[in-house]
């Protein structure tokens, strides 16, 4: 009797193992930047509201549907947006309107699965009273 409790036992502790999935889906949230002065280029930390409930580490590994502007992924942590000014309509004297002036989406990685989030850079400037 107690080599068949044994037996159990072990099959009732060996049994999670087996299916226990080691590998954790990432979830990327969105992001969100605020310029108050035009600037050439912004580095937004996208990693640092995403999460990977494994023990494996984020990385971004693409960047793509880029409107106004051009963005590359810096050290795999950070997405750079260069905004093209140029291309957005700029009231002289009043700095531009306020509004959204660049968006994208980045993907991010575990070395097992991808999540998708996107990004945008919103330019809301100082109001001159």
């Amino acid at each position: 009797m107690n080599i068949l409790a044994a037996v159990i036992i072990m099959l009732v502790s060996v049994v999670p193992l087996i299916t226990r999935n080691p590998h954790h889906l990432p979830i990327a949230y969105d992001d969100q930047y605020h310029l108050a002065h035009q600037a050439r280029f912004v580095d937004i930390p996208v990693l640092g509201n995403d999460i990977d409930a494994g023990a494996g580490t984020l990385r971004v590994v693409a960047v793509g549907g880029v409107n106004g502007g051009r963005a590359e992924i810096i050290e795999g942590r950070t997405v750079r947006v260069t905004v093209d000014w140029a291309s957005y309509a700029v009231w002289s004297g009043a700095g531009g309107p306020p509004g959204r002036v660049a968006y994208g989406y980045y993907i991010i990685s575990n070395g097992y699965a991808r999540s998708q989030g996107m990004w945008a850079v919103w330019y809301l400037p100082d109001m001159i009273v």
